[in-house]
């Protein structure tokens, strides 16, 4: 696919840094080059993928705005497999913006969000997932999720969907020989067995897909997870244990935390994303109410819940009472303040909480650490501790995508069992085929691209 326009777009974030990048793509790119870049040195041609040093200037009035270096990626060896120049300038928000701007009198457009990404796309040069991959490396916040998403991006999802794609095509190709050219003699007929035997290994192979999707959706977008309990039972202690510096306000006295405290922790990979919130308790306050309030909202919106118990006290029944208003969240109670407390308490504590996920810390001494982040990494998994399969679906797309490809493929097995005529089952097969198609983008529309590049940033 060849587009008649050139597009360009600051490549890297808003703000001061050492260094900014203008890129270009598009099939004049190199005649703007040509008009804004002098170089230190003359050349009779820019070579591909080199750096050149000079100065970017203004052809109104050969004002130079700024000294850069300058690459060329000729076509079809470049991201886009277009035509591809880079001005690698000084990092100032107001030296990019001028030579953008001087871009742009040459004939250029201003790129619309992800649309370098969707060039590659439609000139073949990645598939629909690995494009999706590029926003998800973007976003990683943890080494598992950028794994997640480069193993992504180098394909291997794509091989996959391919090879289960191909599986469901040869079998497709089998039957529809068998009914165009029955009266064909040299044409080989598949039992029903075989065709069983073919569509339970796709759906298999759909299946264990679709089973990692919890786990990568979980590494791509973490968890939200509430700290919740009683006034003064350590609640910002434990914030601060697990972001393993002074976060949050500690004070002996109830009722400090009066707002929501948000903070991003990486648990073994997992993106946690943690909330302090107010403690739990009738009050006159209206500033603590108000706390209070939103506690109970962000509830809702909560994975996972770290409810503190001060096992010291060796008083539960308030802590009973609100873990009863919990409903259909992964709890894990914490009972903190171990190093004061006594034998009595923490055999009660183990007792009362004896059906629950529970662990036993102290905050101050930061003791139990370790155990409880395994505990939320095992609750937070599902128990699946073991080491992550090589690919894992995290898209919400892709999965909805491939429980559809799963139910063509149930149709067509139950069409099997039902003696319908194989003509029902090549039916299923072609839409499967389809759904496959459209992970990966050999079957797609204008509303999906849209929507899948609306995500991205302008300059990716």
């Amino acid at each position: 696919m060849h587009f008649s326009d050139t597009i360009c777009a600051i490549a890297t974030p808003l703000g001061e840094g050492g260094i900014g990048i203008i890129r270009i793509s598009g099939s004049d790119a190199k005649k703007i080059a040509d008009a804004v870049f002098r170089p230190k040195r003359q050349h009779k041609r820019f070579a591909s993928h080199h750096l050149y040093y000079g100065a970017i200037l203004d052809p109104v009035d050969n004002t130079t705005l700024d000294d850069a270096l300058m690459t060329i990626m000729i076509k079809p060896k470049s991201f886009t497999a277009e035509d591809v120049v880079e001005f690698h300038c000084h990092g100032g928000q107001l030296v990019l913006q001028r030579v953008l701007e001087v871009v742009l009198r040459q004939g250029a457009r201003l790129a619309e969000p992800g649309e370098f990404t969707k060039r590659a796309f439609l000139n073949n040069k990645i598939d629909l997932t690995q494009a999706e991959a590029v926003i998800d490396l973007i976003r990683a916040k943890t080494d598992l999720s950028l794994r997640t998403a480069r193993t992504q991006l180098k394909g291997q999802l794509s091989q996959k969907i391919n090879l289960l794609q191909e599986g469901i095509v040869n079998l497709l190709v089998h039957i529809e020989a068998e009914l165009d050219f029955s009266d064909e003699e040299d044409v080989a007929s598949i039992s029903d067995l075989e065709i069983e035997k073919r569509l339970q290994e796709s759906n298999s192979e759909t299946q264990r897909l679709l089973s990692t999707y919890e786990e990568g959706r979980i590494l791509k977008e973490g968890i939200n997870c509430i700290i919740l309990g009683r006034p003064n039972v350590g609640k910002s202690s434990l914030l601060n244990l697990l972001l393993k510096e002074e976060r949050a306000i500690v004070t002996p006295t109830p009722g400090t935390t009066r707002d929501i405290i948000e903070e991003i922790v990486n648990i073994k990979g997992i993106p946690l994303r943690l909330m302090d919130t107010a403690g739990l308790r009738e009050t006159q306050d209206k500033v603590e109410s108000m706390g209070i309030r939103f506690t109970m909202k962000r509830l809702e919106s909560s994975q996972m819940v770290l409810f503190v118990v001060d096992i010291a006290s060796n008083k539960f029944e308030e802590d009973i009472k609100i873990l009863e208003r919990i409903i259909n969240k992964k709890i894990i109670v914490i009972g903190n303040k171990i190093d004061i407390a006594d034998k009595k308490a923490q055999d009660s504590f183990r007792k009362i909480f004896k059906e629950m996920t529970q662990v036993e810390i102290s905050a101050l001494l930061d003791r139990g650490a370790e155990e409880l982040r395994q505990t939320i990494y095992t609750e937070a998994m599902g128990q699946k501790v073991y080491e992550l399969p090589d690919v894992i679906i995290s898209n919400v797309r892709h999965k909805n995508t491939l429980e559809q490809a799963s139910k063509a493929v149930a149709k067509a097995e139950e069409a099997l069992k039902s003696k319908l005529s194989r003509e029902f089952i090549a039916v299923e097969l072609k839409e499967a085929i389809e759904r496959l198609g459209e992970i990966t983008g050999a079957v797609t529309t204008e509303d999906i691209l849209d929507r899948i590049f609306s995500q991205f940033c302008i300059g990716k």
